[in-house]
């Protein structure tokens, strides 16, 4: 970075915190109220996009973290402006925030996250990285390093080090869960990566028993039948019994994280199950549905290991300028799009607890979209003709050979 953008970062940064130190008494109540906000809509974005991934790739495991996705597109939306935000913030479900208001809510959503018990392990870190010698607006790092923590730096894309620099850093934040997710060599219209890496190891309040888990035959999709290591444990469970489908909370060392486990019942399946939940669902309906019960509990071991390409249920959900003609003058006076959106992701789940892990990564590339042309179909089956040519240093060169073939077996 160099020290022309240090300064301005600097003095951004001094003018924001005496703004702040001013503004702060007597905000605490709304403050918990926009938190409030965020969280609400990042439930509804989490179903929404769940529901447009799980559409695309039926009866196929699935693991993804919205948070990741969601903490990355509020980094973008930043930079954004007029249709671009707008389809953002309605995709995000932050129709009707301020950017500030969003920004703020993030900061103390993410803080709370991390504060949490030291029994648990629950990391999440977002990163910049732009091409050197690109101006990037001062207003959108600092923004993304007051309120999302960011680490920025510059790099050399054309440098193929760049790549490992990034992956690196993936690799670091997610405890060597997900290795990497930038792969090179970079697109030359790629100016800028935004990531987040997210990363979750946390014990059960009440373990499984190892000598209690036994094989078992589990029902795959398709009448098939298939025996696995299914752990089980009779207690006191937190359960809720709704339409079509049974429920069980599984806190792990510290209360507040749990895992919900939802079994369809057997004239159901999970799509049918996915297809009625929404955010306004969750809050209102299911997490109030749970109550102390008494019961037993089979669940499989599992490990998942998952990748999806972000770009079409993003567009789906109603995210079409961030990828064409988008208006990023925020980040860039050059034009821009977003040209890469993946998420990868891991999680197992045994009788001690849950490893779970995630990277998220978007590009902002400068220039216009330029859709490939449509593959032509060259039938030759009719007179043509041939040149066999010889270039020069100047390219101009010198026609060999040429010839006109109304017969290819003539003289055959």
């Amino acid at each position: 970075m160099n020290s022309q953008l240090l300064t301005s970062l600097t003095s951004l940064r001094l003018t924001f915190i005496a703004v702040a130190g001013i503004a702060a008494f007597g905000t605490d109540a709304a403050s918990a109220a926009e938190e409030q906000k965020l969280a609400s809509a990042n439930t509804g974005f989490a179903f929404r996009l769940l529901k447009e991934i799980a559409k695309e790739q039926p009866a196929q495991n699935i693991f993804i973290s919205p948070y990741s996705v969601s903490s990355v597109l509020q980094m973008v939306c930043n930079g954004a402006g007029g249709k671009t935000r707008e389809e953002m913030q309605q995709v995000l479900g932050t129709t009707g925030m301020s950017l500030g208001a969003m920004n703020q809510a993030n900061l103390d959503l993410s803080q709370a996250i991390r504060s949490g018990s030291s029994n648990v392990v629950l990391d999440s870190a977002n990163a910049i990285w732009y091409r050197k010698g690109i101006p990037i607006k001062p207003e959108f790092i600092a923004c993304n390093q007051q309120f999302y923590q960011a680490k920025v730096d510059g790099l050399d894309f054309n440098d193929p080090a760049s790549v490992g620099i990034m992956n690196a850093w993936v690799n670091e934040m997610t405890r060597g869960r997900i290795p990497s997710i930038v792969s090179g060599p970079i697109d030359p219209l790629t100016y800028l990566y935004l990531i987040n890496a997210v990363y979750f190891k946390g014990g059960w309040f009440i373990p499984f028993e190892p000598k209690d888990t036994k094989e078992r035959v589990f029902h795959l999709w398709g009448a098939q039948q298939k025996k696995l290591p299914m752990m089980a444990r009779t207690g006191n469970f937190t359960y809720r019994r709704g339409t079509g489908y049974q429920a069980v909370r599984l806190p792990y060392k510290d209360w507040n994280l749990a895992m919900y486990v939802f079994l369809p019942d057997a004239n159901s399946s999970p799509e049918k199950l996915v297809a009625i939940m929404n955010g306004d669902n969750w809050q209102r309906i299911t997490l109030p549905g749970f109550s102390e019960r008494q019961g037993t509990l089979v669940l499989p071991r599992f490990k998942i290991q998952y990748g999806v390409d972000l770009k079409k249920p993003l567009r789906a959900l109603g995210l079409r300028h961030a990828f064409e003609a988008a208006d990023f003058s925020g980040i860039s006076s050059t034009p821009s799009f977003i040209g890469e959106a993946l998420q990868k992701s891991f999680v197992e789940v045994n009788e001690e607890g849950t490893e779970a892990a995630a990277a998220t990564t978007m590009t902002i590339n400068g220039g216009i979209e330029v859709n490939p042309p449509t593959p032509f179909e060259m039938i030759v089956d009719r007179p043509f003709l041939f040149v066999i040519h010889h270039s020069d240093r100047e390219g101009a060169g010198s026609i060999l050979f040429m010839g006109v073939v109304f017969d290819p077996s003539a003289f055959l």
